[in-house]
């Protein structure tokens, strides 16, 4: 069963991290200052009306893209509609998880993804105060308010997705302060809305103890916890269930409760449960892959 791999990397004290951070070689250009087109003329509340709608439908790569451009559209009318910005970086990371099969192509989506959500956030004044003097978007967040969350929240799972998906080991090891400038902004989330997304920080938690040596802090004990309270702060989210069986259940050996998740998860309605229907798509086709490598994940049953 694949862990992501930036998980999986040997992980070092934040000191160390910080110390192979100085060589880190990843960047990309603000999402604020990568904007250079002016606003289109359109009616952004029917364009919003005619994303949502898309939402309703998304169901395979070719609806995401226009899923995404969908929501371009009202951002392309109304450069500072927050909920356009972080949805588009929302579907990014669902259109490089889900429907890209090269480095080249999740390499894009994430890094779209990253500046969505910095253009979202770039919508508050306090942020954009921060920013515009030179402090970095993981120091800037501390002045957001709760309004702000979703702008945070996918903006470092975008690192996380590229971190895992993008990078060789050895690019993983020369960037590995990526990963150290997630903790303020999770940090903050706890502090504005800890239940955020159903349980999101949560389940982000619990991945990285399930990986992390139990010599800096790991612990598959207090992942399951973790992901029981993801679970308890949204019952619905078909991502919780989703990712203790893909991530805890074949490190403990729970074959039973591996099968149960991915069987709950199979049997919601896509269209009523938490995480938005495209994503739910995705859990829902995970889930059935999945199973089907019960015997190989696991072993073969007597």
């Amino acid at each position: 069963m694949r862990i992501l791999r930036f998980l999986r990397f040997p992980l070092l004290p934040l000191a160390v991290l910080s110390l192979l951070g100085t060589t880190a070689c990843v960047s990309w250009k603000p999402g604020w200052k990568a904007r250079t087109t002016p606003p289109t003329h359109g009616d952004v509340a029917v364009l919003l009306e005619e994303a949502v709608a898309l939402e309703n439908q998304a169901d395979d790569a070719e609806k995401v893209k226009l899923l995404i451009d969908a929501y371009g559209r009202v951002a392309a009318a109304d450069p500072a509609h927050y909920r356009a910005l972080w949805k588009m970086g929302n579907y990014h990371i669902l259109a490089g998880a889900g429907y890209s099969a090269s480095k080249r192509d999740k390499k894009f989506h994430y890094l779209e993804a990253l500046r969505c959500c910095e253009r979202a956030m770039y919508t508050n004044p306090e942020f954009r105060r921060e920013v515009d003097a030179g402090r970095p978007v993981w120091e800037a967040c501390q002045k957001l308010g709760p309004g702000a969350v979703d702008a945070m929240g996918y903006w470092y799972t975008a690192i996380f997705h590229y971190f895992d998906e993008c990078l060789r080991p050895a690019g993983r090891l020369l960037n590995a302060r990526l990963i150290a400038r997630t903790d303020p902004v999770i940090q903050r989330i706890d502090e504005l809305d800890p239940d955020w997304a159903g349980g999101g920080n949560h389940f982000s938690r619990a991945i990285y103890l399930i990986a992390v040596p139990e010599r800096y802090g790991g612990s598959k004990e207090k992942a399951e916890q973790l992901f029981t309270k993801a679970i308890a702060a949204g019952p619905d989210y078909l991502a919780n269930r989703w990712g203790r069986a893909r991530y805890l259940y074949p490190l403990v050996g729970n074959r039973e409760g591996y099968v149960a998740d991915l069987q709950w998860v199979l049997a919601q309605d896509p269209r009523a449960s938490g995480n938005t229907y495209p994503w739910n798509v995705y859990f829902q086709r995970q889930a059935k892959e999945m199973l089907k490598r019960t015997d190989a994940v696991f072993g073969a049953g007597d």
